[in-house]
């Protein structure tokens, strides 16, 4: 399941019944009978990747938001969600990503960022070989992802905390995870990889714990040159 399609598949149900809020399990159950393929509305993973997508929908993410959402729900109450009828011009082609993402064919250009020590930039060669270790799965919150450039590149040690971009430095991580990790935390540091699960298993956006940890193992073997497929 394309968590793009499910995201879309949300902000239509949600808009169908824009008079009234809805709990969680409804939403579940009206995802699943808009056809949305491989949902299942009884299966934990497929309910944390609704309850991850009404989070970033509702603006619910952390502060430091690498770009913002377009807050097409809003939260009412503990489980809760309205529909939000957008402003106008409000985010127009955010608002388009959202509803209709496409599959990424071709390279895109990579995102301007501030210079600055082992800021160089990870070569599309390194991205992949990633995306082969990781097997298209964020270390994060398990999400599977389909291809290498849908992944933020992560620096394990912040550029900021005297990281190198070299690869042994370097995962790929979902957007939501790289934008969570890169936050301070309520100590005043920058989340590890064993914070952030911890988070995202607090915060109810855990996709597949299981297969999380997983990939970290797989990734740590990789780095350290002792991984063979």
């Amino acid at each position: 399941m394309v968590a793009g399609s499910l995201r879309s598949q949300i902000v239509r149900v949600m808009a169908e019944n824009r008079e009234r809020p809805l709990n969680t399990q409804e939403i579940y159950d009206l995802v699943a009978s808009a056809g949305v393929p491989g949902f299942d509305p009884r299966a934990k993973r497929d309910r944390n990747l609704v309850n991850r997508e009404l989070s970033d929908l509702a603006g619910m993410s952390p502060n430091s938001h690498s770009k913002a959402t377009p807050e097409l729900v809003r939260r009412v109450g503990r489980g809760r969600y309205i529909y939000r009828e957008p402003d106008l011009p409000m985010d127009a082609a955010l608002v388009r990503e959202y509803l209709e993402p496409t599959e990424v064919n071709e390279k895109r250009p990579p995102r301007r960022r501030g210079s600055g020590p082992g800021r160089e930039r990870v070569s599309d060669a390194t991205r992949m070989a990633l995306f082969a270790v990781q097997h298209g799965v964020c270390p994060g919150c398990g999400i599977y992802l389909p291809h290498y450039l849908r992944f933020d590149v992560d620096h394990i040690v912040a550029l900021a905390d005297d990281g190198r971009t070299e690869e042994r430095n370097l995962q790929l991580l979902c957007g939501y995870c790289n934008r969570v990790k890169g936050t301070k935390g309520k100590d005043g540091y920058r989340l590890k990889m064993a914070e952030l699960r911890a988070d995202n298993v607090a915060t109810g956006v855990m996709v597949d714990e299981g297969l999380a940890a997983l990939t970290g193992k797989r990734l740590v073997r990789y780095h350290r040159g002792e991984f063979h497929e």
